[in-house]
């Protein structure tokens, strides 16, 4: 018995890694959700023009600066083995190894084989990280690469370092902060003289901008995209950066923080764990409050992952009684944020819960009762996700799509649906359709709706 326990916390991260392989396996025939229809769609455009275009800026397609070296491996996927759904699932198996993997080495350097299993177990039933793997977001790519960066900035790997470091700023700008704070915190507190080939990466960033901006005539902020890259005034600023601090606080990591706080409070000093956990935020707080764009939980995977290690290691010092007390505290926390969900004028993680997988048959329904009534998909509008392209939804061949429904604008189409899943709340739309709109139909599973409404008729 005891040499079996051995083994499985030898072996945990590919026996969890199994787990995983099986929950993607078996949601393989989950339609594309959130942020990664646009990858799926611009993946299937760089196909149709052989690749000649990697920066589509028009008809739907945005470039947001990015060298899009995510949205490539989908391609090239797409290319070897087909346009499938199954494929772009299977696409985020290999990160989510890769996390598995590299979070048990992580993990190993600062706590016992048997806690580095309890970390495991606990990103097991995370359910931002399930939910993430489930949608295949390339946010897991992203906390793939952060952690092999850490890992060879540890065993100081110069290759590794450099390699990790560059492909994690190419995916996503959001890394160059965090990237930064590490090499200051390496370089200078720690007198590693290796984490200076962490800086090849933002010499590539640097690089990459000029030609970016080569091409598209644009540096930071896209004119055909605008009003996600507006500068905000002060207020909104705050009322942002609030969020941030909402956001950061989700799924038990306010636990995590109380006891990383009181660790470091007790011992005066920063551990290397904890002080981890308060770089990788950085590069959201950096980016998301002075900008328009949305600030969604999914930014904030990383710090997530992060923190559980922290969590344990901060606890480590307490009976065990005590420890488990504290773990079932943050398990608590960790199920409830899942299950927690906010009225719709404040926006909801969806992409990051599995409760949100239900959707998919509310939008189903929506569908079933389209067809049935002989409506014209074009005379309905509908918010970010209902109205997506079958093309790139279902990925079925179909290229059924409706009408895309305003955040700001009043739409006047026949017919307006109206869900919570799309986190576009507007008090003057609920207004407007209580005027002019009639509820024809209400779809609803669990948490999430689609209100069907007809415009009235006006009597002359």
């Amino acid at each position: 018995m005891l040499l079996a326990y051995t083994y499985i916390q030898k072996n945990a991260w590919w026996l969890i890694s199994i787990i995983y392989v099986i929950i993607i396996l078996c949601s393989a025939a989950t339609p594309v959700f959130w942020d990664m229809y646009a990858q799926v769609k611009t993946a299937h455009y760089f196909l149709d023009t052989k690749f000649e275009n990697l920066f589509p800026n028009q008809n739907g397609f945005i470039d947001n600066g990015y060298f899009p070296i995510y949205t490539l491996y989908l391609a090239l996927l797409f290319k070897l083995f087909g346009f499938k759904l199954w494929i772009a699932h299977l696409s985020v198996i290999p990160f989510v190894i890769g996390v598995l993997y590299q979070l048990q080495i992580f993990s190993g350097r600062y706590l016992s084989s048997e806690k580095t299993l309890f970390v495991l177990m606990l990103l097991l039933i995370h359910p931002a990280i399930e939910a993430q793997s489930i949608y295949f977001s390339s946010e897991v790519c992203f906390v793939f690469l952060s952690l092999w960066m850490l890992n060879a900035i540890k065993d100081g790997r110069a290759s590794h370092m450099a390699l990790s470091s560059t492909l994690l700023c190419l995916l996503n700008f959001r890394a160059l902060p965090f990237i930064v704070l590490v090499w200051i915190y390496f370089t200078f507190i720690k007198k590693q003289k290796s984490a200076w080939y962490l800086l090849l990466s933002v010499l590539v960033s640097i690089v990459w901008l000029f030609i970016h901006f080569k091409i598209s005539g644009w540096f930071f902020a896209n004119p055909e995209n605008i009003e996600h890259r507006t500068l905000l005034g002060f207020t909104q600023m705050l009322k942002n950066f609030f969020w941030c601090l909402v956001k950061l606080t989700d799924f038990g990591d306010i636990v995590a923080l109380v006891f990383m706080t009181s660790f470091c409070l007790n011992q005066k000093k920063i551990s290397e764990p904890i002080m981890i956990v308060i770089l990788a935020p950085h590069s959201v707080f950096i980016f998301s409050p002075p900008l328009s764009n949305p600030i969604n939980n999914r930014y904030f995977l990383l710090v997530y992952v992060l923190a559980i290690p922290a969590f344990v290691f901060s606890i480590s010092n307490y009976a065990t009684k005590k420890m488990s007390v504290f773990s079932i505290l943050f398990v608590l926390f960790l199920v409830q944020s899942s299950q927690f969900i906010k009225p719709n004028k404040y926006g909801n993680a969806w992409d990051c819960v599995p409760a949100s997988l239900v959707y998919f048959d509310v939008r189903q329904e929506l569908d079933n009762y389209v067809a049935e009534n002989n409506i014209d998909p074009k005379d309905i509008a509908a918010g970010f996700q209902v109205y997506f392209n079958d093309a790139y939804y279902l990925m079925n061949g179909s290229t059924k799509e409706y009408d895309l429904l305003s955040d700001t604008e009043m739409n006047t189409d026949l017919y307006i649906a109206d869900s919570n899943i799309c986190n576009n709340y507007n008090a003057q739309r609920t207004s407007y359709l209580s005027k002019n709109y009639t509820l024809v139909k209400s779809f609803q599973k669990g948490a999430i709706y689609i209100h069907l409404f007809k415009k009235k008729q006006v009597l002359y």
